[in-house]
Parts: structure tokens; sequence; C-alpha cells
């Protein structure tokens, strides 16, 4: 049994700064290959962007840290369509893979009865009715994020006239979608619900840096493993059962809004999983994907 562990070939455009161990953004694929190779299955890492890559030659291919697709979405898609056009099975599958790479699966979330931090979308061309819409919601902390990215790459925070200012800024047809700010990020954080196999696997708690707003690791935040409340992890579990797709793995991140859990993202392609925080968890989806290839 032969598995490829997709990556990228180099991080994505927005990372402009230096960091110190940029080997260490891998540890989750490193982790992954060594449980695989405790089952005896044969692993390596592949960039996506190998054009030599012969698919047909795994088993399986598993997208993991392939961060920099947002750089080449197109070409990204193509290669998630090649792979399943070979032998090998590609998990997520390909039609999660082009829903989740925009972030208009949100609308289709929300049709579903699935939780959501509400949004307005549109481009900069569409500001007068953006912030119209914005002024009827009675929003007065926003964030703004670009349709496509990853790691918080465009998203800033704003108020109703800040808004103006950077919607004006934009390129007309770069769409973005503007939501209202969750305080409780500040406080009780934002938490990540990972689900391996179908089954819920482990939980991070994430906080940002003090004067920033944005959790993820590259900016400064903290995560840290916890045990979900039952209620929550109920709630999630469903949020998942709504989903139309057959998922090797999931990462729901959400916030306390409202009253209760809603999805601020859904990640399906390329997210951190964090499997030294959780142990055990490399080997639950190691087990979970040979499993699906076994088609049991």
């Amino acid at each position: 049994m032969r598995v490829a562990v997709l990556r990228c070939e180099r991080l994505p455009r927005f990372v402009t700064w230096e960091i110190p161990d940029a080997d260490s953004l891998f540890d989750d694929d490193r982790r992954l290959i060594d449980a695989f190779s405790e089952r005896g299955v044969e692993a390596e890492p592949v960039a996506w962007t190998d054009a030599g890559a012969d698919w047909d030659e795994y088993d399986a291919v598993v997208l993991r840290s392939t961060w920099d697709y947002v750089d080449r979405l197109p070409q990204f898609l193509e290669v998630a369509a090649a792979i399943e056009r070979s032998s090998a099975k590609l998990f997520n599958p390909a039609a999660a893979v082009q829903w989740n790479a925009d972030k208009r699966y949100l609308d289709d979330l929300d049709r579903l009865g699935v939780p959501i931090v509400p949004l307005v979308r549109g481009t900069g061309a569409d500001a007068p009715r953006i912030q119209e819409s914005i002024a009827e919601a009675g929003w007065h902390e926003l964030v703004l994020k670009p349709a496509i990215g990853v790691g918080g790459s465009g998203v800033v925070r704003a108020n109703p006239t800040t808004l103006g200012l950077t919607l004006d800024a934009s390129a007309p047809d770069a769409e973005v979608m503007v939501q209202p700010f969750a305080n409780s990020i500040l406080d009780e954080g934002e938490f990540s619900f990972i689900f391996l196999g179908g089954s819920l696997s482990h939980v991070l708690r994430k906080r940002p840096a003090t004067g920033d707003f944005r959790a993820h690791g590259i900016y400064g935040g903290t995560v840290e493993l916890t045990d979900a409340d039952p209620a929550d992890a109920r709630a999630v579990a469903a949020m998942l059962a709504r989903l139309p797709y057959e998922l090797l793995y999931a990462r729901f991140d959400v916030v306390r809004y409202g009253g209760r859990l809603a999805v601020l993202e859904l990640e399906l392609i390329e997210p951190m999983l964090y499997f030294g925080r959780a142990p055990g968890s490399a080997d639950r989806l190691a087990d979970a994907t040979i499993a699906r290839i076994s088609g049991a």
C-alpha cells in the first residue's frame, strides 16, 4: 500500500516575513508519514505542483500542507481532478475541495442549517450596498476577509468608517466578505474541533496575541489542547452530519456568537491538525485512511 501525503512546494506568497523554523510547520506531515510507516504503509511527501508525479502509483493521496494553492487555485483544482481520474483515492474528495476553496461555502452551510457568524459579501464596487447592509444589521465592529485565502491572509479588523476606506482601496472585482467581530475570541477564544474518519478526535482552543485579533500561530496566537463541553461537541458533530461529502478529515473553527457556537471557517483542504498536541491523533488519521483505501 502506497500513500502520497500532498504538500506545498513553497509557502504561500502572503508569508513575506522570516519564519525561523519553517520546517516545523510540516510537523503534521512527518507524524502522519511515521504513523503510516508503523502500519507497514509506504508513505511519502509529494508536492502538489510536481509535474512528474504519477498518481496511479499510489493507492491514496491525502491532501495536507498544500497551503500555496491559494496562489494558483485553478491549477490546484486541475491537479485534484487529475488525481481522481487516476486509480488513487483522493482525500478529501475533489468536489469537497472545490466547494471549500471559496468562502461562498459559508452560504451553503447557512442553507444546510449550520450556524455561521453572519456575513455580507461583495466587491469593492459594492461598497455602498455592503455598508448599508452593515448599518441595517447594527454591526459596529467588523472583520473583512478575502473570499479565497488561507492562514488569515488579507484579513483586517475595521469599523463602519474604516471599512469604507478599505473597500475603496481594494480591487473593484475582488470579492470579500464582511462579518461582525465576535468578541468571544478575545476572552473564551476560538475553538478548532478536529474530526478524523468521521469521529471527533480532539479540540484546540486558540487565542490571539495581545493587541491582535487573529488566532493563527503565525501571528503570535496560542494553541492548547482542551476538553470540549459535551453539549458543544454534540453541536459541532451535528454540523459535520449536515455536510454532503464523505470526508476523511474536517476542522471546524468556531466561536461563540449569539449564545451558541457558530462557524468562522470550515477547513477541508490543508488545515493544521495539531497532531503533536493530541497523542494518538496521527495514528487515528492513518487508520482511517487505511480503512477507506480498503473499503472498510
